[in-house]
């Protein structure tokens, strides 16, 4: 098991600006530096998606995605970090951004398989709640 050490200002990493959402598409990135596709973030559908359904519904490449947001607990904080050698030279990862919400994505007509993903990440999440719980 590897300990390693996390860089924030205090536990609510109140000082970040940062604030992202996390959305999770079903097609394959060859891209890991920044791109103009997506300039204007996700445009969602206003008409196609509903909030009391948890959908989201929005375009990617012409082609029509429904997403719903992946239930995050309550008492834990996602984040994005950096890994960095301290001055002793010892590994730390530092607190860049917040990620307020995740959306998991897959193709129109392959909402099923939303369904059991979705479900594998509820009973991942209970899973880790149990094993690293309060």
């Amino acid at each position: 098991m590897t300990v390693e050490n996390i860089v924030s200002q205090d536990k609510r990493h109140a000082g970040l600006k940062k604030c992202y959402e996390l959305h999770l598409v079903p097609c394959k990135i060859g891209v890991t530096g920044p791109t103009k596709q997506l300039e204007e973030h996700f445009q969602v559908d206003a008409e196609e998606s509903h909030e009391e359904e948890l959908k989201v519904v929005t375009y990617i490449r012409g082609r029509k995605i429904i997403g719903k947001p992946v239930p995050l607990l309550d008492d834990h904080e996602l984040v994005a970090l950096e890994p960095q050698t301290s001055l002793n030279g010892e590994r730390e990862l530092k607190v860049l951004a917040k990620v307020s919400n995740i959306y998991n994505y897959e193709r129109e007509g392959n909402e099923k398989r939303l369904q059991e993903e979705m479900l594998k990440f509820e009973e991942f999440l209970q899973l880790a709640e149990l094993i690293h719980g309060p």
